[in-house]
């Protein structure tokens, strides 16, 4: 079969080459010329063999032109042999990328809206009877959607209301899905398309044991029309092999929560925000713009240098009005794919942390309690003015109550969101047991012995063989003689509380003269700082709700130094920062991460409502595990702001903002290399595609019947051109190749006494 017919009407100029001999030899006259008398007479034999030459040499030129004429014409080949069924119906999976790299713009257009052109010429290249399923890759559909139609009008309406999903695209599941709708198929030819970009992320889960699967699936017989089920598979990657791209990661708050208070002046304290921006590319970034916004706050243009494969973090102060929750913008601008050009969070901005310090050792004296020093780093200004306590509570960032331990009985620890022990001597049953129940409802513990703490009873009473909230059992205190003086060595520098070293390793210029030795509970504790001695200076225990700190020496400045250095107010804060942070409701979220919420009141909710990012609301309802009432939603697959409204008899509606920020795996848009491709073209048996260089309605519409041979055909051309060139090289007439031959004893006559020399032949 031949897709070009017309182009045999060349075979009839296979007939020049015979015309010319046959003319040629219609001309031919011999003629004698005195010098032939010394020209060698040819043989027979080689007369013969000259003249087979000229034969054949004219039988190769006529079938290089009639070749040539064959090969413009496009032969194909049917049957098993071109892995398709002649005339039948075909049906085909058309696999779209969606994926995010998609957007990515090259020269205004995107390479989303080059892979709908391509999808929309393999629907054109299809004939009346065909079925096609439509599969957009990176999309979640049902079975009724990947359900072949043969309505190509219908199919092509859903390319054009295609939109790019902020995923990627999954090659292997996609090519699965392809395969278990086709294997309904068995009676008609099978096509695969699939209309990607270069990207090599989405190839990544095709694997070895994949490659093996799917080579079977291909080659199961079938009972088709032509014996075997025909299935073939065409790559289109469109769009260039361009990967530079920047994207912003992350935007968070440097030190949680985010606490509200003023400044001297009565403006609101700036509050810092870390912004990253990674560079995908393999060459610098320099001079990009970067803005922030929160709610009326418009942050001043920042420039921002990234290297190549690199991440740059960068600080910007953010003023908030007041108390509340608030969605930071962070963008910049680059060319592209812009898509992951900027980035949302959630910032829930409290009022000043209230903590509760309940102290053993209060004296009158000044600098002489337990708690001056802690008071001092936590709220200075209230500390200074204790005339006037109210008017300083909005200056600083924490709210201290100190309460002798005498008093514990009056103290509602729920009140407070921070409880900290200092230097309590000894523990009553009920004081256990309020401390516990205060850590399992979620309350933070921060505990710091000294130098009236009985290290026996914090064991019985708090660690109690591991099973308390205690995080390690205490060992006595080291001698007050000094003779076991320590350093703060080292600590965890990836560690939240460690955060405003910056990494920084130099350790503190202060000694500490006595601490307990102490042995972390294996389970649910560690070290996350540690004396020159080895033993550990602070460690963190975890419950289900509430997190424990212990600090194996005391606050204020009996034991060591560290109350009189520059790492004592930011360590301070720094600890009570991220306790307090441990109760607040995670508002940022990954697409997929279950929205958690353990409501304030012990009644459940009179309405729970959801507003989705698409604009979809749900009544929600609350459930018990424990003594409050919790919330939990998980189809927050969709990238966006999610608002929960919680409405109480009696009292004002509550909202709750929450951002499920996309994924940045689209964001490294590396292609395939040459040899990537070459690999999976041959394991997984497909052709690629290449839309510019030959128009793809018709490169598939030209195989369907058949395998072409027009590329074989020529290469036949040049391999017999080739040939009449060598034969022709070898062909000269006999007579021209004649050699005139002296007799030995004539030369011998000539040329007396000379050695007998080889005859070179002369030749005419």
């Amino acid at each position: 079969m031949f897709l070009n017919a017309m182009m045999l009407v060349g075979i009839s100029g296979a007939m020049l080459p015979l015309v010319l001999h046959l003319l040629s030899r219609a001309r031919h006259r011999e003629i004698e010329w005195g010098a032939m008398m010394f020209l060698q007479s040819p043989s027979g034999r080689h007369f013969s063999s000259w003249k087979l030459r000229q034969y054949l040499l004219l039988l190769i030129r006529m079938a290089t032109i009639a070749l040539l004429a064959v090969a413009l014409a496009r032969p194909i080949i049917l049957g098993k042999m071109a892995k398709a069924s002649p005339g039948g119906r075909v049906t085909a999976a058309l696999l779209l990328d969606c994926s995010g790299s998609m957007a990515y713009d090259e020269n205004g257009r995107t390479r989303f809206q080059m892979a709908q052109a391509a999808a929309r010429q393999v629907l054109r290249g299809l004939q009346p009877g065909d079925r096609v399923s439509l599969i957009l890759m990176g999309a979640t559909q049902s079975d009724a959607d990947l359900e072949p139609t043969g309505d190509l009008r219908a199919i092509e309406s859903r390319i054009d209301d295609a939109k790019i999903i902020p995923a990627r695209a999954n090659l292997r599941d996609s090519l699965s899905r392809a395969a278990d709708v086709l294997d309904r198929f068995d009676r008609t030819n099978r096509d695969i398309y699939v209309i990607c970009d270069h990207q090599a992320l989405s190839w990544r889960e095709i694997n070895d044991r994949f490659r093996a699967d799917w080579q079977k699936r291909l080659a199961e017989p079938g009972d088709g029309p032509a014996g075997d089920r025909a299935t073939r598979m065409f790559v289109v990657p469109v769009g260039s092999q361009d990967a530079d791209n920047v994207a912003v990661m992350d935007v968070r708050v440097a030190e949680m929560p985010a606490i509200f208070y003023r400044r001297s002046d009565g403006s609101a304290a700036p509050i810092d925000v870390e912004v990253t921006v990674h560079n995908f590319g393999a060459a610098p970034r320099v001079g990009l713009p970067l803005t922030v916004q929160a709610g009326d706050f418009h942050s001043d243009e920042r420039k921002v240098n990234v290297p190549a494969g690199k991440s740059t973090t960068v600080t910007i102060p953010v003023t908030f009005a007041n108390v509340g929750a608030y969605v930071v913008s962070a963008r910049i601008r680059s060319a592209g794919y812009i898509e992951d050009d900027h980035l949302e969070a959630v910032v829930d901005v409290i009022d000043p942390v209230r903590v509760l310090v309940l102290s053993g050792d209060e004296r009158s004296a000044a600098l002489r309690s337990e708690s001056d020093f802690l008071r001092f780093a936590l709220a200075p200004h209230s500390a200074i003015e204790a005339s006037a306590p109210a008017k300083a509570s909005d200056r600083d960032p924490f709210n201290v109550t100190v309460m002798p331990a005498e008093k514990w009985a009056d103290a509602d620890l729920e009140r407070y969101q921070v409880v900290v022990l200092a230097n309590i001597e000894r523990f009553t049953p009920s004081q256990a047991r309020a401390i516990e129940r205060y850590v399992y409802g979620g309350g933070q513990l921060f505990v710091a012995p000294g130098s009236l703490s009985r290290y026996d009873d914090y064991n019985s009473m708090l660690y109690r063989d591991g099973a308390g909230i205690l995080p390690a059992e205490l060992d006595a205190a080291t001698p007050s003689d000094g003779s076991q003086s320590t350093l703060l060595l080292s600590w965890d520098t990836g560690h939240p509380i460690f955060g405003f070293l910056r990494g920084q390793y130099e350790s503190p210029a202060a000694s500490i003269t006595r601490y307990f030795p102490a042995h972390p509970r294996p389970v649910d504790a560690s070290a996350i700082a540690w004396y020159l001695t080895g033993d550990p200076f602070l460690i963190e225990g975890k419950s289900e709700r509430g997190r424990v700190l212990l600090m194996t020496t005391a606050l204020d400045a009996d034991w060591s130094t560290l109350p009189l250095s520059n790492f004592y107010l930011p360590f301070v804060q720094s600890t009570v920062r991220y306790l307090a942070g441990g109760d607040s409701v995670q508002s940022n979220l990954a697409p997929g991460q279950a929205i958690h919420m353990v409501l304030a009141d012990s009644d459940s909710p009179a309405a729970i409502t959801l507003l989705r990012p698409d604009g979809r609301s749900e009544n929600l309802s609350a459930f018990r595990l424990a003594q409050q009432p919790e919330l939990r939603y998980t189809d927050t697959d969709l990238p966006g702001e999610y608002q929960v409204k919680i409405e109480q008899p009696g009292k004002s509606p509550v909202t709750r903002l929450f951002m499920v920020r996309p994924s940045r795996e689209e964001s490294d848009l590396s292609p395939l290399s040459e040899s990537q491709w070459k690999t999976l073209e041959s394991s997984l048996g497909f052709q690629r595609i290449d839309p510019t260089v030959r128009p793809l309605r018709e490169m598939l519409a030209s195989g369907r019947e058949g395998r072409e041979l027009w590329e074989p055909a020529l290469w036949c051309v040049f391999a017999l051109l080739v040939t009449e060139l060598l034969i022709a090289r070898l062909s000269l007439h006999p007579i021209g190749r004649s050699r005139i031959q002296l007799e030995d004893e004539s030369e011998a006559e000539l040329f007396p006494g000379a050695s007998t020399r080889q005859k070179e032949p002369l030749e005419c």
